[in-house]
């Protein structure tokens, strides 16, 4: 049995600086690349072409790097004494 090997070299960068439509087809690839490799696509990633599912994981995403920035900005209040109640 062959083993299947990640296909590093064809995913595409899907960051937030491009516009959503262009993350989207990028997903789109990504996805299709890792399934023609035979790869399991990874647990935390939705492995769907649905356009709507991934937009949704992509603001999902965000929202959560957006909390977790506003965590690690009162946490460093806090070491430096800033936020006393």
């Amino acid at each position: 049995m062959k083993r299947s090997v990640w296909p590093k070299s064809k995913l595409l960068l899907h960051g937030p600086e491009l516009p959503l439509a262009e993350r989207i087809r990028r997903y789109q690839h990504n996805i299709r690349a890792i399934r023609a490799s035979g790869c399991k696509v990874p647990g935390v990633m939705p492995d769907t072409l649905d356009k709507q599912t991934i937009a949704a994981w992509f603001a999902a995403s965000a929202e959560t790097s957006r909390r977790l920035r506003a965590l690690i900005r009162q946490l460093a209040a806090l070491d430096r004494g800033e936020n006393d109640r």
